[in-house]
């Protein structure tokens, strides 16, 4: 059996909430905002929402202004995103949806024609969870869509938290190893020279020679202790700026 460490666990603990969601898609009440220039898209998204078997509360909006007033009335669940906003693109309504204060739990998803590829790989790239074409619309593919974009944002906040969780730890061990930890080197150092002063006097009752050893012995251990603490946390920050680094070579 593996044994998960506690900066995985709530990534288990995603993947849980996940399942939760799709199973019991009636639980809690979703909210939706449509937004699509077609009144005719805008029924037919919405009539599959409805017969797709998610308990959703739709609201619609045909212009960017109707939707920023919507979202500034209602937080909103999932966001549907239409390319084609007459004037306006999908991209400049996803720009919205992101810099709203209101709207940080929302998931984006962006409904675009079946030829626009290039669409696809930019949305995705700014933020959308997902993506629907609307020529392969039907109520099974709607619900695998808001399905998958759910559990993958329920999967990155997990991993945020695990993230957030040992960076946490690291920085905790790091405050103890520069702070503490050198004063208690010099502490256990001098208990030390103390402790070997008092078993090379022939004075010393023979009764308590084994508990001076055994202090000393446990002094030592808490030297090697700190020693495998800062090496732990060096450790650390070196693989946090590999990755970073990684990180920059990549973009």
């Amino acid at each position: 059996m593996n044994t998960w460490s506690n900066a995985q666990a709530p990534v288990l603990a995603g993947f849980d909430m996940a399942s939760t969601i799709v199973d019991q898609f009636d639980e809690p009440l979703l909210t939706a905002l449509i937004v699509d220039d077609s009144r005719f898209d805008r029924a037919r998204l919405k009539r599959l929402c409805l017969r797709s078997g998610m308990k959703v509360e739709v609201v619609e909006a045909a212009t960017l202004a109707e939707m920023r007033a919507a979202m500034d009335k209602t937080e909103f669940d999932l966001v549907f995103l239409d390319y084609n906003l007459g004037l306006d693109t999908g991209l400049d309504a996803l720009r919205l949806v992101l810099a709203h204060p209101d709207q940080e739990q929302a998931i984006p998803i962006m409904v675009t024609c079946i030829a626009r590829h290039d669409v696809v790989v930019e949305a995705m790239r700014r933020g959308c969870a997902d993506y629907l074409v609307k020529e392969e619309l039907s109520e099974d593919q709607l619900r695998k869509s808001v399905t998958t974009a759910i559990e993958r944002r329920v999967l990155l906040a997990a991993l945020m938290d695990a993230r957030t969780f040992r960076n946490s730890v690291e920085r905790t061990i790091t405050r103890f190893s520069r702070t503490c930890g050198p004063e208690m080197r010099a502490i256990i150092s001098s208990m030390l020279r103390t402790l070997r002063s008092l078993q090379r006097q022939d004075a010393i009752d023979p009764v308590l020679r084994p508990e001076l050893t055994m202090l000393e012995r446990g002094a030592k251990d808490i030297v090697v202790f700190l020693d495998e603490l800062v090496s732990l946390v060096d450790g650390a920050l070196d693989e946090a700026h590999r990755s970073d680094d990684a990180g920059k070579n990549r973009n």
